[in-house]
This record gives structure tokens, C-alpha cells and sequence, in this order.
């Protein structure tokens, strides 16, 4: 299958096969995507209604929401929005962020383009007056300089090709996707000519249409270098590449805290030094026991559990009742089935009661809760209660544990049910320094029981990391978007103050005669780039606050947007800025005023 399709398989079975496992293949609690073929003209919606009808006619405690969704939709608009989704599908949020930022950095090189162009405006002020005077008009020098602006984007266009092919296997590393660009594709093709004639265009229409509108007596007096109105232009592009540079600078600090709290996050179990594997056959085969006893005899082996993966559990159930319960909630619980050892291989925290013991044969129907479960029971003790399930099971709670983590940081702690059960899914504590040599005793050990398939060995830490791939690389990402934002508004800066470091030589010549030090002119012409970088971190703070406020609202754990990261953003913003213009201002405050005095 395509990479950018949410079905990945590395082989197909039929259904029926996992009954042969035990599994309830037509059990109205299992999980599975349904795909639904529909003849053209239909209604989705009448479908969906008709399905609905079908499984409360079946099962009339079914509260179940049924929807069909577009499968061309699946991969990218399906994350974080369904109970279902499956894991490793893409999101169109983030191709919308990518794609965002990729035009912040286009407009940040035309601003630069631009400003350039205009801040060396008076240069060709004398070759517009000639040509006006030899008779040129108006529409052929707008022309001329939308020409030169489309030549040059062109070229560029060809350069930015040749990276693209040279940098894509780096980038493709980068995401973890496999892209490639289709030179056969006409689409490719309108997209590029669409692109260079709107950098064209933006970055040479303003100059075009400034310079095409001189007239000849005033470049003769001068007037084209004191024009108030082109400085201020000037100014405020500057400080919009500014303010979209501080803006990725903040966001790429929001989503590096974010991900160190993730990382530090206590989890309410210990996911470090777990192993796992999966061994191929019935969860009720007695060799599992043995392997087992096998594992666990080894020293460097501290605890083994036969359970499940707590990051992709066997997913909610409702239909319980309980004394005291509201007839309108009908909680969902996340039911994990577990053995005895499931607590001390994780080591979760007991609050009341017991866990889980072979000693008693009553734990059969007996059930563990966590705290969550327990306030919406509403016991003030739930050790010796008994609820009832939709099956009409009597289940006798005979102990709490303290919250733990089963989902991502995106969602919200639930209310979780364990109960014993039997798994062939080995899950494998093992010392810190002994984790080599355990993986290669288990692999041993596994293959010395015959389980006709080689060992797929995982550990439990990557598995948590693998939950938050995508805004890893996205972090990546916006560093380096930050990165080449800041060098592009960089080399925008060092060529406008070089220019206009230039038009006040005879300026800092006549100040240094006067007896101005060379801090004072270094002051002087350094003051103001920092004032539109203040003025660029005033604009960008609300802005990015507001943009990572509402990204921080996917995780129902998250960092709390402290004003110290604003306020590095504009150290940084500020100190880059100030390094920018200091070599040219530093040239000019050390420059003979004797040479100032003979310019020009």
C-alpha cells in the first residue's frame, strides 16, 4: 500500500483465523474497520441511520455513534477525531502548519526583495529620468522592472529545484514519509508557474510601479532620497519579516517545552527497562505458563506479566450498573485485562485493597479500579462492592490503584477496569544494566518452545515516544523553519542597513568632527533597528500566544505558556538583530570623518 494511506499491513489474513485464537470475531464489543461499498447516488447519511437501527435492533444497550467517512479521508482527516483512529495516520493539521510556514518564509524573501529594491531606489532614479526624458513611458518601465523581477525569481526557482532534490532523502528522514516529486504531473507545473509569478510580482511590483512614477525634475533635485513615505514602507516590512520570524522563534520554544514535559511527565507506572513479545499461538495454551516460569528464573529478569500493551488497550465497555447509579450516564470503562504480576511489573501504586493473587480463585470475577473509576462510582470505599456488566457478570471490586496513563497526554485520565485474563503477550521487567544480555536469553528462550516464527522483540519506552512522533517532528521542523527564517530576515537587514549606513556618511563624518564618539554613533545607528525589532515582539507575543494556546489544547496535559518565553524570544530576536547591524555599524563609528567628509 501507498505510504499515504492508512492501510499498512505486512500480511492478510482471513477474519475467521483469529477465531482460532480464541477471539470473539462476532462479538459486539470487538473493534474492527468496517469498509461499506456504496452504489453510486446514495446518501451516507441514510446509511449511517440504517446501520444504527441494525445494531439497537441486535443489541438494544448499544449507545453507539455510527458514521461513514470518505476513504480518501481516512489518513489525513481522521487523527485525534474519533475513538477509532488508528495509530500512524497523517494529519491535515499539521500539512496546513507546514504548508503556513513555508508561505511565511516565501513572503519573508520577497519582503527582503522588496525592500532592498526600494531602499536602492535612488540609484536607478537617474536611469528612470534619462529614459523617461528619451521618451520612455510609464508602462514600459513597469515592464522593464517586473521583467527583472520575474528573471530573477526564475532563477532562483531553478536553484531551489536543485536543493529540493539534493535536501528531499534528508527530509524525507525528517518526517518519516516518503515523498518524491512527479515531474510528469501537469498540476506540478501550473503550481511552480503560479508561484514564481506571484513572487514575481509581489516582490517587484511595488519597486516597478515606485520608480515608474518619478518624474524626471525631482530626481534632478534630489527629492527621490528625502521621500518620508518610501523610509516608513521600509520600516514596516521589516518589522512584519521580523514579527514572523519572532512568531516561529516562540512557537518552536512552546512545542520544545511542551515535549520535555511530556517526556518528565509521571505517568502514575514505570515504562523504563519493559520489554515485550508477542508469542504466536492460543492465550489459553498451558506452554505459555511455562515459558513463563522459564523467564522469570532468570536473575536479571525482575518481574514478567502475560497482559496487554497499557498504550493500546482492549478499549471501553459500557453498560455497567452499580447501587446509586444515574439511570441517564452510561459511563465507558477502558477494560485492560491483566494476570497477577501486572501491578509489580509495572509498578503501579495500590490506594486500597488488594491486586490480583492466584491464591484466590474468587479474583476470577473480581475487578481492580483506578481513581477515576472510583469517584464516578461514587464510593467513598468501593473495596467489596459489586457492579454489574452488560452480560449481566457480578464483578467484585477488591482493590484501587492511583491513576496511571493508558492513552497519550492528549486525553484525559478515564475510568479503567482490570480483570483477569489470560494473554500470549509477555510483558518483561528487566535490570537497568542487564538489558543486553536479558533480550538475548529471551530470544533463547523463546525459540527454544518451537513458536514456528521469530521473536518480534519491542520495548515499552519507544512505544510512549512513538506517541508524540508527530510533534517531535514538528519541533524539528519549526526549529529549522525558525532557523532559515531568522538568516533570511538576517541577510534582508544586513543589506538595508549597509545602504542605509551608506546615505548618512557625510552624516556620522560631520557628528564625529563635532566630537561624537564612536558608542554614540555605534548608538545612534544601531537604535533604531532595535526599536522595530521592539516593535515586531510587541505584534508577534499575542499572536503566537493565541496560535500555540490553541495547539496546546489537543493535549489535556500541557505546559502553561510562561512569560519567560516571550521574553527569550525577544532577547534572541534582539541579540540577532543587534550582531546584524553591528559590523556596519561598527564601520561606520570607526571610519575617518575625513573620508565621510568627501563622499560624494
Amino acid at each position: 500500500m501507498p505510504e499515504n494511506s492508512h492501510i499498512q499491513f505486512n500480511i492478510l489474513i482471513p477474519v475467521e483465523w483469529l477465531s482460532g485464537l480464541a477471539a470473539h470475531i462476532d462479538g459486539w464489543n470487538e473493534r474492527f474497520n468496517t469498509y461499506i461499498e456504496l452504489k453510486k447516488g446514495a446518501e451516507s447519511k441514510l446509511v449511517e441511520a440504517k446501520i444504527h437501527d441494525f445494531i439497537k435492533k441486535h443489541n438494544k444497550e448499544s449507545n453507539s455513534e455510527i458514521f461513514l467517512q470518505n476513504i480518501k479521508k481516512v489518513h489525513l482527516y481522521s487523527l485525534g477525531k474519533y475513538f477509532a483512529d488508528s495509530y500512524g495516520t497523517g494529519d491535515i493539521t499539521y500539512v496546513r502548519i507546514l504548508s503556513l510556514i513555508a508561505i511565511f518564509i516565501l513572503i519573508i524573501a520577497c519582503i527582503n526583495f522588496l525592500n532592498l529594491s526600494t531602499a536602492q531606489s535612488t540609484r536607478r532614479a537617474r536611469e528612470i529620468g534619462v529614459r523617461k526624458v528619451s521618451g520612455a513611458n510609464k508602462q514600459k518601465i513597469i515592464l522593464q522592472f517586473l521583467g527583472e523581477s520575474l528573471l530573477i525569481v526564475l532563477v532562483a526557482h531553478v536553484i531551489a529545484m536543485i536543493f529540493v532534490e539534493l535536501l528531499l532523502p534528508g527530509f524525507n528522514n525528517l518526517i518519516g514519509k516518503q515523498l518524491s516529486v512527479n515531474y510528469q504531473s501537469a498540476g506540478l507545473y501550473i503550481g511552480l508557474f503560479t508561484i514564481v509569478l506571484f513572487c514575481g510580482l509581489l516582490a517587484g511590483g511595488y519597486p516597478a510601479f515606485y520608480l515608474s512614477s518619478l518624474k524626471p525634475l525631482d530626481v534632478i533635485k534630489g527629492t527621490v532620497n528625502k521621500n518620508p513615505s518610501n523610509a516608513g514602507f521600509r520600516r514596516i516590512l521589516v518589522i512584519f519579516q521580523f514579527s514572523l520570524s519572532i512568531l516561529l522563534i516562540i512557537c518552536t520554544l512552546i512545542v520544545e517545552a511542551q515535549l520535555k514535559y511530556i517526556q518528565n511527565k509521571n505517568l502514575g507506572f514505570n515504562k523504563e527497562n519493559i520489554g515485550y513479545f508477542m508469542f504466536p499461538t492460543r492465550p489459553s495454551d498451558p506452554k505459555l505458563q511455562a515459558l513463563k516460569k522459564e523467564l522469570i528464573s532468570s536473575p536479571d529478569i525482575l518481574s514478567v506479566t502475560r497482559a496487554g500493551n497499557p498504550f493500546y488497550n482492549e478499549g471501553t465497555r459500557n453498560g455497567f450498573t452499580w447501587e446509586g447509579k444515574s439511570e441517564v450516564d452510561d459511563v465507558y470503562f477502558h477494560m485492560i485485562g491483566v494476570d497477577p504480576d501486572y501491578a509489580s511489573a509495572y509498578k503501579l501504586e495500590l490506594k486500597e485493597g488488594r491486586f490480583f493473587s492466584s491464591e484466590f480463585q474468587t479474583d476470577k470475577t473480581a475487578i481492580v479500579i483506578n481513581e477515576e473509576a472510583e469517584k464516578i462510582l461514587g464510593f467513598s470505599n468501593p473495596v467489596g462492592v459489586t457492579i454489574t456488566s452488560s452480560r449481566g457478570s457480578k464483578l467484585n471490586i477488591i482493590g484501587v490503584v492511583k491513576d496511571f496513563h493508558i492513552q497519550s497526554l492528549h486525553h484525559k485520565i478515564g475510568p479503567v477496569i482490570m480483570q483477569m485474563s489470560e494473554s500470549n503477550n509477555f510483558y518483561i521487567r528487566m535490570k537497568p544494566d542487564k538489558i543486553v544480555p536479558v533480550v538475548e536469553s529471551v530470544k533463547k528462550t523463546f525459540k527454544s518452545f518451537d513458536p514456528g516464527l521469530p521473536i518480534d522483540f519491542h520495548f515499552l519506552d519507544n512505544d510512549y515516544d512513538n506517541l508524540y512522533r508527530t510533534e517531535r517532528r514538528m519541533g524539528k521542523i519549526f526549529g529549522y523553519f525558525s532557523l532559515l527564517a531568522i538568516l533570511i530576515s538576517c541577510l534582508g537587514l544586513i543589506g538595508l542597513s549597509s545602504f542605509m549606513t551608506q546615505r548618512r556618511t557625510k552624516e556620522i563624518g560631520i557628528r564625529k568632527i563635532n566630537g561624537a564618539k564612536s558608542v554614540e554613533i555605534f548608538s545612534l545607528i544601531s537604535k533604531e533597528y532595535i526599536l522595530w525589532v521592539m516593535i515586531s515582539i510587541i505584534i508577534a507575543c499575542p499572536i503566537a500566544w493565541f496560535v500555540m494556546n490553541k495547539w496546546l489544547q489537543n493535549f489535556a496535559y500541557r505546559v502553561s505558556i510562561g512569560w519567560w518565553i516571550f521574553a527569550l524570544a525577544g532577547v534572541i530576536a534582539l541579540l540577532i538583530a543587534l550582531l546584524t547591524v553591528s559590523w556596519q555599524a561598527y564601520r561606520a563609528a570607526s571610519k575617518n570623518p575625513v573620508e565621510a567628509l568627501r563622499y560624494e
